[in-house]
């Protein structure tokens, strides 16, 4: 374990690469430098970053943000035609790229219409890549004004259910941004000093935002280049490890690891094991609680308006199901169909408001700033001591002979089966019908059982009411998510 800061890159193939936070800060602000100083960035600018997880991409990010750009990370698994999107939707002119990227870059680019540079983040010859940028700075770059509050203005939805959206905030205040910071560091235990692993692909913003946000506090961060379960648990037990953030979909596959090869790596130093982005399945979330404890932590919160809850796991034991309660100030308001306020209990659209110190914000190419509850397409309800339990997303709720069903819940039951490792429940129309649709169940067996259909069906027979039982149950070696756990739903369908 290194005894001063340093960004670690764990590699698929179990291999590390180490550089201190010194040298990568000095390589951001010489980077910082260039992009100014040639005229490649400037203040309010957007910068494109297509890359896998590496060391590069997190010092590009602080170069970009240090010359006043935004960085704009852009998800390596989508086609030419998607990341083309981005480019024209964003007006973006630089686009950094890992060099497995650089063609599909280029093809973007072309889509465009308008000059894109795109630079290489690795060595490569007959290019301009980062390294000759930053050898030919000597000099970090110095303070730009208005250039932090610059950097943080855009975000891009993950696009997992339609094209992404970009999320334009208002210039942050310098006691903001340190509002925002300091909120994070507390809640999610980042320190000085302490180690922090980001499993999650950094082209999502909780991932990039915690390893960004660490590295300049003086943090470790071990960056994994793609997640694997025991891998994982080797580096927590390697680096003692404090701070994880995960996804549920992260924490299905630890807990099909068997229960001796979990025991065999030293978890002790965790103590926030933080997890969001989709609903946690109860069971998932009981067998979590008894291995890692008080560690385990919960928020819910969205690319627009921060955190909103947060929830411990003492709290969550006696509330099985909930997300928690709003924190620092943020808001959550349960509405019908036509904006009116649901009692206690009742389901509906679910509305947040960030929290005090979250800034305002608006849809890129809409003038009009966002209202002060937003409708996110989350159902849910909320209890009498103003605790969220999420239902489903209203995009994908399912209409069976007039009855509305969430497939969330069934894949929640099925998750619960000890074979199911992951579950994903879809609408699909029936021909000659009055029902309209039906579901069909996708599940990923977990490693090394057996999964009986059989078995599976009369699991939800016990558990569902009749309307919600899948007309088909469909065993697949993998369900389409990226690298943060979201499910395509519309690869299904």
């Amino acid at each position: 374990m290194t005894t001063s800061p340093a960004l670690t890159l764990a590699r698929a193939d179990g291999s590390v690469a180490t550089r201190s936070q010194r040298d990568c800060l000095d390589r951001a602000g010489r980077l910082a430098a260039a992009l100014h100083q040639e005229g490649l960035v400037a203040v309010g600018d957007n910068v494109g970053i297509l890359s896998r997880n590496s060391i590069e991409f997190v010092e590009a990010s602080i170069a970009v943000a240090s010359a006043g750009g935004r960085p704009v990370p852009v998800n390596w698994h989508w086609t030419a035609t998607e990341i083309g999107y981005v480019l024209s939707d964003a007006d973006i002119a630089v686009v950094f790229t890992g060099p497995e990227f650089v063609q599909v870059a280029q093809e973007a680019a072309a889509l465009v219409g308008r000059p894109v540079t795109v630079v290489p983040l690795a060595l490569t010859p007959g290019r301009v890549d980062v390294e000759d940028l930053i050898s030919g700075h000597h000099s970090t770059l110095e303070h730009v004004d208005g250039a932090l509050a610059a950097s943080l203005g855009l975000i891009y939805t993950s696009g997992t259910t339609g094209s992404p959206k970009g999320i334009v905030r208002e210039p942050m205040t310098a006691m903001q941004i340190l509002s925002v910071a300091g909120s994070t560091a507390n809640r999610m235990g980042l320190r000085d000093g302490g180690t922090a692993l980001v499993p999650g692909p950094l082209y999502h913003t909780s991932p990039n935002a915690i390893a960004t946000l660490a590295l300049r506090m003086g943090s470790n961060v071990v960056l994994m280049e793609k997640f694997d379960a025991e891998q994982m648990l080797s580096l927590i037990d390697r680096f003692a490890v404090e701070h994880v953030k995960v996804v549920p979909t992260m924490l299905s596959r630890l807990l099909s690891l068997p229960e001796a090869v979990r025991r065999s790596y030293d978890t002790s130093s965790l103590t926030h094991v933080v997890h969001s982005a989709a609903p946690c399945p109860p069971e998932i979330k009981r067998q979590t609680i008894a291995w890692l404890g008080d560690a385990v932590t919960e928020f819910y919160g969205c690319s627009e308006g921060g955190t909103i809850t947060w929830i411990s796991a003492s709290e969550w034991s006696a509330r099985p199901g909930s997300v928690g309660r709003p924190a620092d100030g943020a808001g959550v308001m349960i509405v019908d169909d036509g904006g009116a306020p649901v009692p206690a209990g009742v389901d509906g659209h679910v509305t947040v408001r960030g929290a005090d110190y979250w800034p305002r914000f608006r849809y890129l190419h809409h003038a009009d700033a966002a209202p002060a509850f937003i409708d996110v397409g989350d159902i849910g309800h909320v209890d009498d001591d103003g605790y969220l339990y999420l239902t489903g997303r209203s995009a994908e709720i399912v209409n069976i002979g007039g009855t509305n069903v969430y497939p969330a819940e069934i894949e929640s039951v099925a998750l619960g089966h000890p074979s199911v490792e992951d579950a994903a429940a879809v609408g699909q129309p029936v021909a000659d019908s009055d029902l309209g649709e039906q579901i069909v169940l996708y599940v990923v067996a977990r490693p090394g059982g057996e999964l009986d259909s059989d078995d599976l069906n009369a699991w939800l027979h016990d558990r569902l009411a009749t309307v919600k039982l899948p007309s088909q149950i469909i065993v697949r070696a993998q369900l389409p998510r990226d690298d943060n756990g979201k499910l395509y739903r519309r690869a299904l369908s």
